[in-house]
């Protein structure tokens, strides 16, 4: 029996990640040039697996995940599917995906970078971008004055984030797109951005993925050990008993620096006894 060696992609692949319901998927399908994931007009995702799809024509690889803040709560699960199936993949960059109509910077939106922070490495934001899906307005000065909100207010917000939770500087400015899903009615501002994406993408050499390791929960940044003893003397006739007793707990930190404690719980202890002269004088 003959086996054929299996070969490795070596095609430059975009991963898209981002909140439930910001477009994600149409982003994939815009970049693929075909209807291929599944898209939702619902603010439930749709996506609920990992999935690669390629442009040949391009030389690209899209990768589509579930959004986190998911209404189910699936996110742990989501979360290792993904990075199960991204750990054998050529990977070069990631799009944060943002829907354009939002108005401001919400509490789940700073929630999921930190949590994207804590699944990957501080060497993955230097390739990463951020993409404004549903990006149109029919007043075009209204529409670059928007795009110059995003870029400045968005940019500089998420950086921010990022820095602050690894305490490094990023390298990385975070380049901003802007594009219009719609494959039925493509405008050439979203057809230039398409573009740009694509020579963005494969600008980089490939991320080391195989390295990443699945948390038991995507949430806690870091858990710690405590220890304390207890000493205690107990008095056995003529003999006294010296008794230590070790305990230990876990502390939690999570990704927005909050501290939750667990149970203390005995894990050793030690006795030591042994005869003592009284002070009573026995007549």
């Amino acid at each position: 029996m003959i086996y054929k060696k299996k070969i490795k992609s070596t095609i430059p692949t975009i991963v898209l990640i981002g909140k439930t319901g910001h477009g994600k998927s149409a982003l994939g399908n815009f970049l693929l040039e075909r209807n291929y994931f599944g898209v939702s007009s619902e603010t439930e995702s749709e996506t609920h697996e990992t999935k690669i799809g390629i442009n040949k024509y391009k030389n690209i690889g899209v990768i589509d995940t579930p959004g986190l803040n998911d209404s189910k709560g699936r996110d742990q699960e989501h979360y290792e599917n993904i990075i199960r199936f991204i750990r054998n993949k050529y990977i070069t960059c990631f799009l944060l995906v943002i829907n354009f109509k939002e108005t401001k910077i919400s509490y789940d939106l700073q929630e999921i970078i930190k949590i994207y922070c804590n699944i990957f490495d501080f060497d993955f934001f230097n390739n990463m971008g951020l993409v404004f899906t549903r990006a149109y307005e029919k007043n075009k000065k209204q529409f670059e004055k928007l795009k110059s909100i995003k870029k400045t207010v968005y940019r500089a917000y998420i950086k921010d984030i990022i820095e602050k939770f690894y305490n490094k500087k990023l390298d990385n400015i975070l380049p901003c797109f802007f594009v219009d899903t719609d494959l039925d009615d493509i405008d050439e501002n979203s057809l230039e951005e398409k573009d740009n994406i694509i020579t963005w993408a494969k600008s980089f050499r490939k991320l080391n993925v195989e390295k990443l390791r699945i948390k038991k929960n995507l949430r806690i940044k870091y858990e710690k050990r405590e220890t304390r003893t207890n000493y205690d003397v107990d008095i056995d006739g003529n003999y006294k008993i010296q008794k230590w007793d070790y305990y230990e707990r876990y502390v939690y930190v999570d990704i927005n620096d909050a501290k939750y404690y667990g149970s203390w719980s005995l894990y050793d202890y030690s006795r030591n006894r042994y005869k003592y002269r009284s002070d009573c004088i026995i007549f």
